[in-house]
């Protein structure tokens, strides 16, 4: 299990409450001559009407803040698709730390009592919220038809639990938005005043994040997996909080535990074209870096890296293979350079595995799509890969 905990000597030289104050890169530790290979890789692809935004926080600077497309600017809140889900998760935590929820084992369905829900067994009793945290509810669902089918029903939470079972709880990965949201019907019932006060009172309010929107369900229910709207400076916000262990000026809002927790894998996931490799808690997960990072269709990112104190935004309109940004630029901009000889070693179930990747490259490639194809994925929720992550 991998401790993506930040290991912090002092707190940051002032929190972004207010706003985030700006910084050359080179002082903070940046290749600036990394950035414009950046923006002229951007150029000479003309990809730049893809990208809304693309921010850069090292150290708790904002170093690089650019919007190529020119629809948007840092004052405009931004679609931030399933990158909402990484929201609903942290609210469950916090909820839990505060006695609202009472533990990650429990049986979503003990929490709607008196309720009948089509294709009951014994393993949908089964189910549990961290089994929703994970994506292994063992739901039958495809997620780029049941989440339409279910944002057209009459009541989101009957439509999800009505639906089959598949698998036992806890043991298939598979994408479901709709669990996702059975996570906010479960906070909206048990905290004080439902899902979005909470969230206005732990995480919107204390970091002054005061343009957003998040639209709601038939009664009245936050969307949990997605249709949650922010500026891309609250979004670094967000990643912020998560990069100083919950912590914010001074104020413990997250547990530091569920922060190590959130962002460990507990399955296998592969992602990004095979760069990302697990999930936790909403979080997806990389193998070759210490770093995890929210994710959301066309492109909605917040990648947190706790080992360089880097924090990364990316906002878009459509597929501009932003790992590509991420891992032949960003990244080695800020001293991160992947090797061409990779050594990991892991050690599972008290087994050492060692494995030895020769050559490693990324693959880069770009393949052409068609209005027709734009419209549909946009419709149906699919990247390019045809992976669902609305």
């Amino acid at each position: 299990m991998t401790n993506n905990l930040k290991l912090q000597e002092q707190a940051p030289d002032y929190w972004p409450t207010a706003g985030w104050r700006t910084s050359l890169p080179e002082t903070q530790g940046l290749s600036s001559q990394k950035l414009q290979e950046m923006e002229d890789y951007i150029a000479s692809e003309n990809i730049g009407g893809f990208i809304d935004s693309l921010l850069i926080v090292r150290n708790g600077y904002l170093v690089y803040e650019s919007y190529p497309s020119r629809i948007y600017d840092a004052n405009i809140r931004h679609h931030i698709f399933s990158c909402t889900k990484v929201f609903t998760s942290t609210l469950i935590g916090v909820a839990i730390e505060d006695g609202y929820i009472g533990g990650l084992n429990d049986y979503v369905l003990d929490y709607f009592p008196n309720r009948t829900f089509d294709n009951m067994d014994s393993r949908k009793e089964a189910i549990t919220i961290k089994d929703l945290l994970t994506m292994t509810s063992g739901i039958a669902w495809v997620d780029n038809v049941d989440y339409y089918q279910m944002a057209h029903s009459y009541n989101w939470v009957q439509y999800v639990l009505d639906q089959p079972m598949v698998h036992q709880p806890g043991e298939v990965w598979n994408y479901n938005s709709g669990g996702s949201h059975l996570l906010s019907a479960i906070l909206d019932k048990e905290t004080p005043n439902g899902t979005l006060d909470y969230a206005k009172t732990c995480i919107f309010d204390p970091l002054n994040i005061i343009a957003y929107s998040w639209n709601l369900d038939r009664q009245g229910i936050p969307n949990g997996g997605t249709l949650l709207h922010l500026t891309p400076r609250d979004m670094a916000k967000f990643g912020f909080l998560y990069l100083n262990n919950g912590t914010w000026d001074g104020t413990q809002l997250i547990p530091a535990s569920w922060i190590a927790e959130a962002s460990t894998s507990f399955i296998g996931v592969e992602f990004d074209q095979g760069h990302g490799s697990g999930y936790g808690y909403k979080w997806w997960t990389y193998n070759w870096l210490n770093a995890y990072t929210a994710r959301g269709s066309y492109e909605q990112y917040i990648v947190v890296v706790p080992d360089l104190n880097v924090v990364v935004v990316s906002t878009g309109n459509t597929d501009y293979q932003f790992i590509r940004l991420l891992v032949d630029f960003i990244l080695p901009s800020a001293g991160f350079t992947p090797l061409n000889l990779v050594l990991v070693i892991s050690l599972v179930v008290g087994t050492i595995s060692v494995s030895i990747v020769l050559g490693f490259t990324f693959l880069h490639f770009k393949k052409k799509r068609t209005i027709k194809k734009l419209r549909k994925e946009f419709f149906e929720g699919t990247d390019r890969n045809g992976e669902t992550f609305l």
